[in-house]
């Protein structure tokens, strides 16, 4: 098999919310952190004809890396890159020793849905890696509905803001961890509940799930 381009792009988000990676038989490809505050869930094109287990998602990929397209054999304990001349046989990891996720997560009914551009998500996670900040807020304030990256310990931190230009007759400010939202940049409908949020992407088959702090208010 060869891995497609978004298949690697995916992989490449996913190591960064957890270096451990079970891929099961068939299409579907999911994560979960050490944490338990993320999960994401993947279904593409390429289909997985053995069991992969991976102890460091990011060495792999490097290695992956160093080939330009090339064939990609499964076998029950480890897998075969080959290009031309050049093979790299890579074990497989003990799954005892993985965090993986045991379920899929059923979410409740939504307090609050909107809708995030990739544009959106990219200055989100710029902005947050910039200000140095640990807090994202969604806030509606009865008329519109803004996001804010700032710091709620600290009002008199740097903050940036997005006005959505959505018109909203709800009050609500929802808040994340800046670090929690290790997104693959795309477009998103997001559905905001009292302790969780679900990010589903447009165009592909990417969900993902993330943790709502506790002092969110609704």
């Amino acid at each position: 098999m060869k891995l497609s381009k978004q298949t690697l792009e995916i992989l490449k988000n996913f190591s960064t919310i957890n270096t451990n990676l079970l891929i099961r038989e068939g299409k579907k490809i999911s994560t979960i952190s050490a944490s338990k505050v993320i999960m994401a869930e993947f279904e593409g094109e390429d289909e997985f004809e053995e069991q992969v287990a991976f102890f460091n998602l990011q060495e792999f990929l490097g290695a992956y890396s160093t080939f330009s397209g090339p064939e990609m054999t499964l076998d029950k304990k480890f897998l075969t890159i080959q290009e031309g001349s050049r093979k790299l046989r890579y074990v497989y990891a003990n799954e005892d020793v993985l965090i993986v996720p045991q379920k899929s997560i059923t979410m409740p009914a939504s307090d609050v849905t909107i809708n995030l551009t990739a544009e959106t998500i990219s200055k989100i996670q710029k902005f947050g890696a910039i200000l140095n900040v640990d807090d994202l807020a969604i806030v509606g304030d009865g008329k519109t509905i803004s996001i804010k990256i700032l710091d709620k310990k600290n009002p008199t931190a740097n903050t940036f803001e997005i006005d959505l230009e959505v018109e909203t007759t709800k009050t609500f400010n929802v808040y994340f961890k800046v670090e929690n939202l290790r997104l693959y940049v795309a477009d998103y409908t997001v559905e905001l509940a009292k302790k969780i949020s679900k990010w589903s992407a447009t165009g592909i088959k990417l969900n993902v799930y993330i943790a709502v702090e506790s002092d969110s208010t609704f």
